[in-house]
């Protein structure tokens, strides 16, 4: 038995961050140089010094988190991952067919992938000496990620080629302009919110402290409505662009239909490049405040649903958006006006809000777990999410 213990009695435990600028930037240059200089080899070493500083200057009730990957396991999860792309890439020059195969065999390998690159994350990760843990039926995992989501897109297809069908047959514009408003547009929404409510669903309710697991209820019409929320915010941005670009496309259309020369639609297009460039800020924005929308929001009801030990340890975030907004506006202008070299700065400031909106509610000195002798011996789930960009971390 492997227990929890410590003086303090305190209820409300708000975890701290103690990363500094100094220490950190001297680890982040040295990583940056000796991966150069090794043609990528020490990056595995660099991910685990990384991880380890980050984890353990996170404190919780007087406690650091810890770390516990091998740069072996990384390397070698690393290694057979580009070897597997570059493999693919050859064989889709040479083979097309074959390289075809090999994609469908990853798109049907890849609940897997994502379930063990959870596992190996929170096996790696420790809390006095107690390693978190993640156990999840691989079925369920194909239900999450394939099935459901196949599903839930081809019913969104067969809906929008119905639609598409009937303004062939009738003629009627304004039809299809109705169905796509009332059926397919607040289906996307909701099909989007219901996936995401039962990945991290999958995600909470497999998660392990030791042998104590964490619960937590993911209901869908929360996750619903953050989608909705999200797609609202795209709408003053619509019309925005709409009210900048508008005319030009018009003008472009009828240039078009009159047989203007390509010559005079070229120096129309370079008249307006101030508008393409004020176009791809407004997306930019937007694009950054959708991200931090859905983090803040999704975040915050994941934490605040989570408990631990049968209820008797409570999870809490406390983001706000337009704090969070802004700490991501000012970390881009850091590290493109300091052409990178600014960056460690801007993710211990990243790291710094993210660790200290969270706190935990419980008394969890009196918390007694069984610390599990699962192991994760490869890192290649892992290094295959984070080498593609799959984007699954939750």
């Amino acid at each position: 038995m492997n227990s929890l213990s410590s003086e303090t009695n305190t209820q409300r435990h708000k975890l701290k961050f103690h990363g500094t600028a100094d220490t950190w930037y001297g680890i982040w240059l040295v990583n940056l140089l000796l991966s150069f200089i090794t043609f990528g080899i020490y990056s595995a070493w660099a991910k685990v010094r990384t991880y380890r500083y980050f984890y353990g200057n996170t404190e919780l009730a007087g406690d650091h988190f810890d770390y516990h990957a091998k740069p072996m396991q990384i390397l070698l999860g690393r290694m057979l991952t580009i070897a597997g792309i570059i493999v693919f890439y050859i064989c889709t020059l040479l083979a097309p067919t074959l390289g075809g195969a090999m994609l469908l065999a990853f798109l049907a390998l890849l609940p897997w992938i994502i379930v063990r690159s959870w596992r190996f994350e929170a096996i790696m990760s420790s809390y006095r000496g107690v390693r978190f843990n993640y156990r999840c039926h691989v079925g369920r995992a194909y239900m999450t990620f394939l099935v459901w989501p196949v599903l839930a897109y081809l019913t969104l297809f067969i809906l929008l080629s119905m639609a598409y069908g009937l303004v062939a047959v009738t003629g009627m514009q304004f039809l299809a302009v109705v169905l796509v408003a009332l059926f397919i547009i607040p289906g996307f929404v909701a099909v989007n919110g219901v996936l995401s409510a039962v990945q991290h669903d999958l995600y909470v309710n497999n998660m392990f402290f030791g042998n104590s697991a964490f619960k937590g209820v993911m209901k869908k019409a929360a996750f619903v409505k953050f989608s909705l929320i999200s797609l609202l915010l795209a709408v003053p941005f619509i019309v925005l662009i709409g009210m900048l670009m508008g005319a030009f496309i018009m003008t472009m259309v009828t240039m078009s239909e009159y047989g203007v020369s390509d010559e005079a639609m070229g120096e129309m297009v370079g008249a307006n490049v101030s508008s393409f460039l004020l176009t791809y800020l407004m997306l930019l924005v937007w694009g950054m405040m959708t991200r931090a929308y859905l983090t803040v929001a999704h975040r915050n009801y994941m934490f605040n649903q989570t408990t631990l030990n049968d209820g008797k340890i409570s999870l809490h975030s406390s983001m706000k958006l337009l704090p969070y907004l802004w700490l991501l506006f000012v970390n881009a202008l850091i590290i493109f006006f300091s052409a990178g070299l600014a960056t460690p700065f801007a993710q211990l400031r990243h790291a710094r809000y993210m660790v200290e909106t969270l706190d935990v509610e419980g008394d969890i000195d009196t918390l007694a777990v069984q610390a599990h002798t699962d192991t994760a011996q490869s890192a290649l789930a892992e290094e295959l999410v984070q080498e593609l960009d799959l984007n699954v971390g939750i």
